[in-house]
């Protein structure tokens, strides 16, 4: 059967699964209007996780109209007029402009030419992956694997290493474990944004960034340390090749200083983090209400001044470039359209929610919150690596919800180690983007080892999420 086959074949099934709901009559809790929004949901989760992500995006949102839950005007509306999404997309226009502005190149190469990494193969090693970890935080995981693949084939050139060779499969699929790691820690870009975004809407409350970013920040660091410990001790590749390391095989080429518009840049995205963050570290009063209250329009602001402000000639972010280039319209569209669905899957007028407490009471009745916890979260790690993780996230924040306040535990923190856990998608092609430029690199790469390596990181990361947010979430969300 011919791709394009494939293709329309999961487009009619995914159409079908939203058409057929519509004929089918309301059961236990769930009312008329609650069985089309079902069908919706379904139908776009099946086109998300088979299909694209960008028209059945907008197909979803379409097709809800259709179901009398609201308005096509109001829809559309809380799609693309959501505070969220637009915060999302002038995120994304401003790590594209300092993506743009080469600043990605300076902090990749400062963590490679330290000096401590002479003849060190596995001091080399962490730093390299420390660089990949925090260039993904502060930009996007794809540009930061393009990144640092091409140092890592440079060097394999120079030092002998070749294709298949352990250290190097290893190392190629740990930077898109870090950089997955990084995607996962900033809960104001990708994905993340929609969660947070939908656990607030069916909970009421939201979760701050700088407790979410602390707990996501140590998880990710001590997996990453366990990554390096299980390849030194436990797989054992050959690093004598990197004991030839020299910082002065990397500044054959230096970088000029930062120029103005580079400088510039940076301290807008630094501006921009410190402002998204402040909130959580003031006492509560009238300054601290104003950070929150204008969270989401400030990268609007920054944008608005960096196009207003010229440097050598030229506005610090070009708008119709930045837009062209980086703008990543499937996060976009993911995010706006599962809020919107997801918003409407978990409304009191469906009683969809109502039914999945019916279903699920007998799994989860009686278990102790550190059991639930465990469950839900490794339910995440399997989900995620099979379906679209906004896909994941949605399912789970209902479940969640419920649950935990039968139990008698704190919904946040579950939320937060379940929203980490669905960023970590490495296993299967279909699980993310990253994921997905993993098993293209088929010159560097056997399929065999993608899924050996990264299921065992998978794990890793699950223990990480257990052991060490576990404790922190509790503490910041009890």
């Amino acid at each position: 059967m011919k791709s394009g086959v494939k293709y329309y074949i999961h487009c009619i099934i995914g159409i079908l699964i939203m058409l057929v709901f519509r004929f089918i009559s309301p059961f236990g809790p769930v009312t008329e209007v609650g069985v089309k929004v079902l069908g919706v949901f379904l139908g776009t989760m099946y086109l998300w996780t088979f299909v694209d992500t960008l028209w059945p995006s907008l197909f979803g949102v379409l097709m809800l109209g259709f179901t009398g839950f609201g308005s096509f005007n109001g829809l559309l509306s809380s799609t693309f007029g959501n505070p969220i999404v637009i915060m999302l997309f002038f995120v994304i226009m401003l790590t594209g402009a300092i993506t743009e502005e080469g600043i990605c190149e300076y902090i990749s190469r400062w963590f490679i030419t330290r000096r401590i990494n002479n003849g060190r193969p596995w001091v080399f090693t962490a730093m390299l992956l420390l660089g990949v970890y925090l260039l993904s935080v502060l930009t996007a995981p794809s540009p930061t694997i393009f990144i640092f693949w091409p140092i890592l084939y440079s060097l394999f050139a120079v030092i002998g290493y070749k294709e298949g060779d352990r250290y190097v499969t290893l190392m190629l699929i740990s930077v898109v474990m870090a950089a997955s790691f990084g995607f996962a820690t900033t809960p104001f870009k990708g994905a993340l944004p929609g969660l947070l975004g939908n656990y607030a809407k069916v909970t009421g409350t939201a979760i701050e960034y700088l407790p979410y970013m602390v707990t996501a920040a140590a998880i990710s660091l001590t997996a990453l340390a366990a990554i390096l410990l299980l390849m030194r001790f436990v797989l054992k590749p050959d690093v004598t090749p990197l004991k030839q390391i020299d910082a002065g095989l990397f500044d054959k080429n230096p970088l000029p200083p930062m120029n103005l518009r580079q400088k510039s840049l940076s301290f807008a995205l630094l501006f921009f983090i410190i402002w998204v963050l402040a909130p959580s570290l003031l006492p509560e009063g009238a300054l601290q209400q104003l950070l929150k209250d204008t969270q989401n329009a400030v990268p609007v602001f920054i944008i608005t001044v960096c196009c207003l402000i010229h440097v050598d000639k030229k506005p610090l972010v070009n708008f119709k470039t930045i837009v062209s280039k980086y703008m990543i319209w499937s996060v976009v569209l993911i995010v706006g359209s599962a809020l919107t669905i997801g918003n409407a899957l978990t409304d009191e007028a469906t009683g969809i929610t109502v039914l999945l407490k019916q279903i699920l009471t007998p799994v989860f009745e009686g278990q102790s919150p550190l059991v639930f916890t465990i469950t839900i979260v490794v339910i995440a790690c399997v989900l995620t690596n099979i379906c679209n993780n906004m896909v994941v996230g949605m399912l789970l924040i209902p479940i969640i919800h419920v649950f935990s306040q039968q139990i008698g535990a704190g919904s946040a923190a579950i939320a937060c180690l379940s929203m980490y856990m669905v960023c970590i998608a490495v296993v299967t092609p279909a699980a993310s983007t990253t994921s997905a430029i993993l098993h293209g690199n088929t010159k560097w790469l056997k399929i065999g080892d993608i899924y050996k390596y990264g299921i065992l990181m998978s794990i890793i990361s699950l223990i990480a999420v257990l052991a060490v947010g576990l404790p922190i979430a509790n503490i910041f969300f009890s």
